[in-house]
């Protein structure tokens, strides 16, 4: 799928990272998901050229992430979304895989408003909490809480994937889309990797409710995800949630996206049948 992407996005103007941070790093933003096939995700594809441009960093479009996702003991945020509570907040260390960089970022949703704190740190110090990451956690907690003492927090989840940034030409709109999507459970030694690469997830990051991605999304009958957290999902995913009713319809649809993507790749094979079909379907988690 790499290469097919690649070729594709060689028909898009290009833009730095500077140019990126520079455009529309939207550290404050309002963030719109959305869950694509491979199909769709090719034919909006063939929309977005025209207004959109492309990360470029040493002639390479598609990178590679590695994100670890923190929280206490019995996933207070992971419980804040699933309980639909309006401020709530995502903790992770990141790590951009290609460029050998890192930052800690706090990330605090606040009705539909999304900010992000972060800072850089030694790129051999990703996935776990240092003394350093400990205070700057403590400090924007507090600033955000009202004074509130910060929990404990410990690494939780890891997922990586593969991505592309589109910013539209007029600094308006960032999407990043993500695709070949794995995630694993830290806390447990004998978890097993949960692959969703026949997932394409799509996430616009504006200032403005009506941005330039609607319309495409809107022309290709693809609507809008609800509760599309991915550390919630990937905590879901992992065997973790002991209620996931806020994610029930994000997770059908991942579902039908999978269903459907084993469906097709299955019947261009001669061994294709129903109950093939239905091990298939009894794989698949939720």
């Amino acid at each position: 799928m790499k290469s097919n992407y690649n070729s594709k996005l060689q028909n898009f103007s290009t833009l730095s990272l500077t140019e990126l941070n520079a455009k529309a790093s939207f550290l404050k933003r309002i963030d719109k998901k959305y869950l694509l096939n491979w199909k769709q995700f090719s034919d909006v594809l063939d929309d977005l050229k025209k207004d959109f441009q492309v990360l470029e960093i040493k002639w390479q479009k598609i990178f590679s992430y590695d994100n670890v996702y923190m929280d206490t003991e019995d996933y207070m945020f992971y419980n804040q979304h699933q309980n639909k509570e309006k401020n709530r907040t995502k903790i992770r260390t990141r790590y951009y895989v290609d460029s050998n960089l890192a930052f800690f970022e706090f990330k605090q949703k606040n009705d539909w408003i999304t900010s992000k704190y972060r800072y850089e740190f030694p790129s051999e110090e990703h996935g776990f909490m240092t003394r350093g990451k400990k205070r700057f956690f403590e400090w924007v907690w507090q600033s955000t809480y009202n004074g509130e003492k910060a929990p404990k927090i410990t690494p939780s989840i890891k997922t990586t994937y593969k991505r592309i940034t589109l910013v539209n030409k007029d600094g308006s709109e960032r999407l990043t889309i993500d695709f070949d999507i794995r995630t694993l459970d830290l806390r447990w030694e004998n978890t097993s990797e949960v692959n969703l690469k026949n997932l394409v997830i799509i996430e616009s990051k504006s200032l403005n409710k009506k941005c330039g991605s609607c319309k495409i999304m809107t022309k290709h009958n693809i609507k809008k995800a609800k509760s599309c957290s991915k550390y919630s999902l990937w905590v879901v995913y992992s065997w973790l949630a002991k209620k996931f009713d806020t994610f029930k319809e994000t997770i059908k649809q991942i579902k039908e996206i999978r269903l459907e993507t084993l469906k097709n790749r299955t019947r261009k094979t001669s061994s294709f049948n129903t109950k093939k079909l239905n091990k298939i379907k009894k794989e698949l988690v939720k």
